[in-house]
């Protein structure tokens, strides 16, 4: 899924000339895919919760795939952006239920190491993906790319289906099965109206009217939702859950950390091109090194959790990171590329050290019952955090610019822009930067005020 991701953003480009379709429309092959996926989680999850995880996430797989071949066939954008929030549901799926899936095989003892080894095939998936892709779309067109994805796919569902024995079995039949299908549309509503609130905020505003208008869509969709969960008997999620200190201190921490760290992976390919001079090959490799950092500080950091507790290594994840902002923030436009790749390295690496451990703090206090709406709500979680801190990063960097008297917009900026708006640019970004560090100084308030767990939960 990792490499699917990568690859399908990386040929956005060929897509848009291959049906001579704008940007802004093709873009939506990936934010349909996105907004797909986030809407779909925290519904699949609990489904996963009451009809078994091994078996959604190979339904997922197998969606992912066969739609990805008939995607490579498509004879015009709208119906690959169509066949894309079909792929999405499919992803969502299997990201609902990746997390509960590997917990289910490895013992509770166990779950730190296990989150550490997820991470880390994530790290390498986030290197490798980019350098495939990039070579298939050099090489031949993006249908052969989406050949290539959906094959795989294939692949990975008999795999999963043949090899992987899961602790976890439905517990219901099917016509037993009862779910909660009107809060998982008020969620959807909420989710995909807060995303969209993000996008185009970042573009037109927050103040314009139709940005206020999608967000109070998207606060009565949550409100709606919260609502309804609380009259049900079996609602998708138990917001009591919310009662336990270290179950909300680890979700508040995991959104803090991924909306403060998000900027630095969506600014910095801008600053590494346009302000350094780098090829998108030379980025590439920058952006593997880091995969590569938080893939082995995931498998580690993991496994040690499990023998001194996650308390101390989710810490240290914010701590590295907010070091990695740091060094960013002393950026100017003749930075040399050790302190742009030194600032990355520390970042990813500390993905890597918090990734596992604050999963493992929040699975570990809630009953394995609910492990695969837990997943889905986290997934759900970071890519909310993600797509909040990116937007009000945006919004922050093009304000800089404009106080400046530059055009606030980051579209425009190229390599013969004139240095003293590229320098109004990275001034920009480093009060992006500063921004990010006081929010991961916060998100150590916070695991500090939610306490420990015990080491082998």
């Amino acid at each position: 899924m990792v490499v699917d991701q990568g690859g399908i953003m990386l040929a956005l480009p060929s897509i848009s000339r291959f049906f001579d379709s704008d940007l802004s429309t093709t873009q939506w092959v990936l934010i349909g895919y996105v907004l797909s996926i986030s809407a779909s989680l925290l519904p699949m999850s609990r489904i996963s919760d009451l009809l078994g995880h091994k078996k959604i996430y190979v339904w997922g797989l197998t969606l992912v795939a066969v739609t990805t071949i008939f995607a490579g066939f498509s004879n015009s954008i709208g119906l690959l952006i169509v066949l894309s929030l079909v792929r999405g549901v499919g992803s969502g799926m299997t990201q609902g239920t990746s997390m509960a899936l590997v917990l289910s095989i490895f013992a509770s003892s166990q779950g730190g190491r296990a989150l550490g080894l997820y991470i880390s095939v994530v790290g390498i998936g986030s290197g490798v993906g980019p350098l495939i892709a990039g070579f298939i779309l050099n090489s031949y067109s993006w249908r052969v790319l989406y050949f290539f994805l959906g094959g795989l796919g294939v692949i990975s569902a008999a795999a999963v289906s043949l090899l992987v024995r899961s602790n976890h079995v439905s517990s219901i039949k099917f016509k037993e099965f009862r779910f909660d299908w009107i809060g998982a549309a008020l969620f959807t509503i909420g989710i995909a109206s807060l995303l969209q609130t993000t996008t185009w905020g970042s573009r037109i505003g927050f103040s314009n009217p139709i940005t206020i208008g999608i967000a109070c869509l998207s606060l009565a969709g949550f409100a709606g939702f919260i609502y309804k969960e609380m009259l049900v008997e079996e609602p998708m999620i138990d917001l009591r859950l919310f009662r336990n200190k270290l179950f909300s201190s680890g979700v508040s921490a995991h959104f803090l950390f991924f909306a403060a760290t998000s900027c630095s992976f969506f600014f910095m390919p801008f600053f590494l091109e346009i302000v350094a001079g780098y090829s998108p090959q030379q980025i590439g490799f920058i952006m593997g090194a880091g995969a590569i950092s938080m893939s082995i500080a995931g498998a580690f950091c993991g496994y040690l959790s499990d023998k001194f507790g996650p308390f101390l290594f989710s810490i240290g994840g914010f701590v590295v990171a907010a070091l990695g902002l740091l060094v960013l923030t002393n950026l100017t436009v003749e930075a040399t590329w050790k302190l742009a790749i030194i600032g990355m390295l520390s970042t990813s690496m500390a993905n890597g050290i918090f990734f596992g451990p604050n999963n493992k703090q929040i699975l570990g206090s809630v009953s394995r019952s609910f492990h695969g709406v837990i997943s889905g709500f986290m997934h759900t979680t970071r890519n909310s955090g993600s797509a909040i801190g990116i937007s009000i990063g945006t919004a922050i960097a093009t304000s800089v610019m404009a106080y400046m008297g530059y055009e606030p917009t980051l579209s425009d900026l190229t390599s013969d822009t004139a240095t003293s708006v590229l320098d109004s640019f990275v001034r920009g970004i480093k009060f992006v930067f500063w921004g990010g560090v006081v929010v991961l100084i916060l998100g150590i308030f916070v695991l500090v005020l939610g306490g420990r767990s015990k080491v082998n939960n």
